[in-house]
């Protein structure tokens, strides 16, 4: 049970990789990378409508199946830069970690409190940023490197190379153009793991889609993100609030 929730605590804000190589395809057969990025954004409803995802709150379900772990999920966020997710397992307890621009930290029954610093801080800032989410060109470069599968679709493969130095993989539905996995190498408390994300089940929410399915996978777990509700009116202020075991690490440090 610790050495899960271990795996979920360093890797769940942020789960991002691609099981499977590319398939073999021609480089002059590649679409362009930035035409299939925004090909999603026009699907989703527009660049705009997904950068004002930076402010809302997400309401679903959280569940580890192998584990038999299971609970309620909410991610709040605010003025574009702080988010702060909490999910409460029956029998288990809170687990709960938060970000903002100058502190990152996360809080559970298992590891306790910990600050999120150095590597994994940084990483986890660069790919808050709305900016990243939309894969803006000032954040990232980006190149179609092949093809894959996942969700028994075909997709794109891109590759991309963020600001910071970081590489990262997504990849784009041929079919739909929706983003459907997504691949990289996190920084965690247990060190660097490889992760794949599949997004699946795109709904519509006050003018944009997104996934409302999220499997993340990452040695061997399988971790579900189930969306039932999501409201862009402003999340209330007590979410933000940082536990006091986490305002003492500050205090000693």
């Amino acid at each position: 049970m610790i050495k899960q929730t271990k795996l979920l605590t360093g890797a769940i804000a942020l789960a991002l990789s691609i099981a499977h190589g590319p398939l073999a395809a021609e480089e002059a057969d590649l679409p362009e990378a930035r035409t299939l990025i925004d090909r999603h954004l026009e699907a989703s409803g527009g660049r705009d409508a997904l950068m004002a995802q930076s402010e809302g709150t997400l309401e679903g379900e959280f569940a580890m199946p192998a584990a038999g772990m299971s609970g309620s999920l909410i991610v709040a966020s605010r003025d574009g830069n702080e988010r702060v997710m909490r999910i409460e397992l029956p029998g288990i307890g809170e687990m709960k970690t938060g970000f903002s621009p100058d502190l990152g930290w996360s809080i559970d029954p298992f590891m306790g409190p910990r600050l999120i610093e150095g590597a994994e801080f940084d990483a986890l800032a660069e790919s808050s940023l709305p900016e990243a989410i939309v894969r803006d060109p000032s954040m990232v470069t980006a190149t179609t490197v092949g093809q894959a599968e996942f969700l028994d679709q075909a997709c794109w493969k891109v590759k991309l190379e963020w600001k910071s130095g970081r590489t990262t993989h997504d990849c784009y539905a041929v079919e739909s153009g929706f983003l459907i996995a997504t691949e990289s190498v996190e920084v965690s408390p247990m060190g660097e793991i490889q992760t794949t994300t599949l997004m699946d089940d795109y709904q519509e929410f006050d003018g944009f889609k997104m996934a409302t399915t999220t499997r993340v996978l990452v040695m061997g777990q399988e971790q579900v993100l189930t969306m039932n509700s999501f409201s862009m009116e402003t999340p209330d202020p007590a979410l933000f609030e940082l536990p006091p075991a986490i305002q003492t690490l500050l205090e000693d440090q």
